[in-house]
C-alpha cells in the first residue's frame, strides 16, 4: 500500500513530503462538509418574530386563529403563540424547522393578514420564494 501511495505520488508531480494530495488531473482534493442544519446556522439558539396585531384586526384574527395556526405550526414547523397582553403575535424556530426562511415568510404571512388579506391569499406567502408584501400610507389627498 505504501508503495501505491507514493508512485501516485510520483506520477502526479508532487514530492513526498507531506503536501496535500493531488490526482492525476493535477486538481487538489477539497474537503467535503457536511451541510448545516439551520438550527446550527443561528449558534444553536432559536430565532424569534413578533408582528403587532392593530385593534381593528383583533377579532378577526381570533376568528381565524387556527386557519393562521395550521400552516404555520404544521407546514413551516414554525411555533406560533398569541400574546394577549402585549397584542402581539409571536413566533420562534424549532429544532425541526427545515429551512432559516420559513420563520420569516411566516412573518410576512402573519403581517398580511393583519393589512387584510384573506387567508388564502396570504398563504402564497408561505409558498412561493421571492414574494413579499408592501404597503404604504396616502396621507395628501386633494378633496375635490
Amino acid at each position: 500500500m505504501e508503495v501505491d501511495r507514493k508512485s501516485n505520488a510520483a506520477s502526479a508531480g508532487e514530492s513526498s513530503s507531506g503536501a496535500m494530495a493531488v490526482d492525476a488531473a493535477g486538481s487538489a482534493e477539497r474537503p467535503r462538509f457536511e451541510p448545516l442544519m439551520p438550527s446550527e446556522m443561528s449558534g444553536g439558539r432559536p430565532q424569534f418574530r413578533k408582528v403587532q396585531v392593530p385593534s381593528h384586526r383583533f377579532a378577526p384574527l381570533k376568528r381565524c386563529w387556527m386557519e393562521i395556526y395550521t400552516p404555520v405550526y404544521e407546514h413551516m414547523k414554525v411555533d406560533i403563540r398569541m400574546n394577549l397582553k402585549a397584542r402581539r403575535v409571536e413566533l420562534k424556530t424549532r429544532q425541526d424547522t427545515p429551512d432559516v426562511s420559513n420563520l420569516q415568510k411566516c412573518a410576512d404571512f402573519v403581517h398580511a393578514f393583519m393589512l387584510g388579506f384573506d387567508i388564502a391569499d396570504a398563504v402564497a406567502l408561505l409558498r412561493l420564494d421571492d414574494l413579499y408584501v408592501d404597503s404604504f400610507e396616502i396621507k395628501d389627498v386633494k378633496t375635490l
